[in-house]
């Protein structure tokens, strides 16, 4: 079932839509490869007409997660934020749980929080909370909640927020169409808020330098100020954008469902070069010093020069649409089926790369994006990231390291608040 684009979209038309993830980029229930084949055919025919996909079966959010240097923050299928300490190989454990959450209210996330001053959540609901962060452990209240009012049709906030900590804004899209932004200590608004656009906005925006990059379904990209609300360029592309923005070496690199990867220039939105793929881009490409790793709808990761030109593609056999994370050892990449490859983030052109391992994670769907920490210098030496935090929609976390192969350090079950295996 593929539903087109509504003039005024809104949670009702979002949950029709997470009914169908099965139908839509799903292989299971013994669907063959033929028939994945002809339902990815559809849905790409679709995008010409103005129809957008679904996000997921859930419409309590995918348990995505955010790191900090010994926390873990995960938007659980409750309605709560936890706060998990992360004691690396000797397991996790609650250090404070939000109060928000249940029947009424938040009801969990699709994308990861933003951790500055306070934890920023962008809610199912359509609001974003600011979250303080106790001290003590114990429970978490809200700062500031925007905006402050509970309705059945409100439009949910699908992107992650985005913090621009020197500036001291906090910014989200919504599927109003509006790109909203406040002030991140006190929730008020700018004055120019909210800046809006032809479709709804799943893209989580980037901010640089007091400008705010983001994709709308309406199919353009948009460059504006955070200072006065203007916009400084817009790009159309020729279907919808919900993939997030990657800036790279003066570029913005973003996908769009018309099969393009596009490299606009930073400064102007003049397109550099575009790559083709056999489907929608939704993830969020990851880039060395000299190639960008952008994974696909198709299944296949293409690693690209930064004059857009194909070094390697290798195929994964399903969707893709959590965006990956770059480790020393090798890219690693989530399928939507649960599957977790490693792959050398080589930057030779050999048609394929070579894959150094993979595990399935348990029976859940990977929809949100991996994260890791930065590399860290510890005593002088440089001490480079060795793990991935993965949330998935049957509400677990795992911390996986990758060095020689895959191990899974530890697992979190927010559901039953416990560990998992």
């Amino acid at each position: 079932m593929i539903r087109c684009r509504e003039r005024r979209p809104g949670t009702r038309r979002l949950r029709d839509m997470h009914r169908n993830i099965a139908s839509l980029i799903s292989a299971r229930s013994g669907r063959t490869w033929v028939g994945l084949l002809l339902v990815l055919a559809m849905i790409t025919g679709a995008v010409a007409t103005g129809c957008t996909p679904n996000l997921g079966a859930s419409t309590r959010g995918w348990g995505a997660v955010a790191v900090e240097e010994g926390v873990v923050y995960a938007t659980t299928l409750e309605g709560q934020v936890y706060a998990l300490n992360d004691q690396v190989s000797d397991g996790v454990s609650t250090r404070w749980v939000s109060t928000m959450g249940g029947a009424e209210g938040f009801r969990g996330a699709y994308s990861p929080p933003a951790v500055g001053a306070f934890v920023y959540v962008a809610g199912i609901d359509g609001s974003l909370y600011a979250i303080e962060r106790p001290a003590g452990g114990g429970a978490a209240a809200t700062a500031w909640r925007r905006p402050q009012v509970e309705a059945d049709e409100m439009p949910p906030l699908v992107g992650s927020p985005a913090l621009d900590e020197a500036g001291g804004i906090i910014a989200v899209g919504s599927e109003d169409g509006g790109l909203y932004a406040y002030n991140a200590l006190t929730g008020e608004g700018l004055r120019w808020s909210p800046f809006q656009t032809e479709g709804e906005i799943w893209s989580t925006p980037v901010l640089r330098n007091g400008v705010v990059y983001f994709g709308s379904q309406d199919g353009s990209v948009y460059a504006v100020s955070l200072h006065s609300g203007e916009l400084v360029w817009k790009f159309d592309t020729g279907a919808a954008v919900v993939a997030s923005p990657l800036i790279y070496k003066n570029m913005l690199i973003i996908g769009s469902f018309d099969r393009q990867l596009y490299a606009l220039g930073l400064s102007d939105g003049q397109p550099r070069w575009q790559f083709t793929a056999g489907n929608w881009w939704w993830a969020t490409p990851v880039a060395s010093d000299r190639v960008i790793f952008a994974p696909a709808m198709d299944g296949k990761v293409y690693a690209l020069d930064q004059n857009g030109s194909l070094l390697w593609e290798h195929d994964l056999g399903d969707p893709i649409v959590s965006s990956p994370a770059l480790l020393e050892r090798g890219i690693v990449v989530a399928t939507v089926e649960g599957r977790l490859s490693v792959l050398r983030a080589t930057e030779a052109s050999h048609g394929t790369a070579q894959e150094i391992a993979s595990l399935t994670v348990g029976d859940a769907e990977i929809k949100a994006p991996l994260t890791h920490l930065p590399d860290r210098v510890q005593n002088g030496i440089p001490v480079p990231a060795d793990s991935v935090y993965i949330g998935s929609d049957d509400g677990t976390v795992r911390r996986v390291q990758v060095q020689s192969g895959i191990n899974i350090l530890w697992c979190y079950d927010t559901k039953e608040n416990t560990r998992c295996n």
